[in-house]
């Protein structure tokens, strides 16, 4: 009986180190190996008073998903350590396609306003329109034929 005890125990031993082996070396894989998504910066545009930045980027992950174009804004100036009034949006609109492909124009309509037009309503994944607050721009969208 005192050795079925004994190979139980280290039988258990051996699972419970494999399993730690499994769990740090793919924790180490994923550490070290660089993400399959890339997000680069197409244009970038600013305010009339140089206070917002909005930047359009494109986005994919891979071969299994298609290119989007994404659109932030952003306040680049402000009051206080820059640390402490970093504001910016989630996505504001994300696209179906390259930004090379498709049309969509982002204009200042004043130094708080935003406009986002120029797009095929078809090509529209997602959209934030919404009150960001008073350190960020009102954002307005105007698809094609509205």
């Amino acid at each position: 009986m005192k050795e079925i005890y004994k190979v139980l125990w280290h039988s258990g031993a051996a699972i419970f180190w494999l399993g730690i082996l499994v769990l740090l070396s793919s924790a180490l894989i994923s550490v070290l190996m660089p993400t399959v998504c890339s997000w680069d910066k197409v244009e970038e545009s600013y305010s009339q008073n140089g206070e917002y930045r909005a930047y359009v980027l494109m986005t994919g992950c891979g071969a299994l998903s298609s290119p989007q174009t994404q659109i932030y804004v952003e306040r680049v100036t402000g009051k206080g350590f820059p640390i402490f009034n970093t504001y910016k949006t989630d996505s504001l609109i994300r696209l179906n396609g390259r930004p090379d492909q498709i049309d969509y124009k982002v204009t200042w309509k004043s130094d708080k306003e935003l406009l986002i037009s120029g797009f095929e309503f078809e090509r529209m994944m997602a959209f934030k329109n919404q009150d960001w607050g008073p350190y960020l721009p009102r954002v307005y969208f105007e698809p094609n034929g509205s």
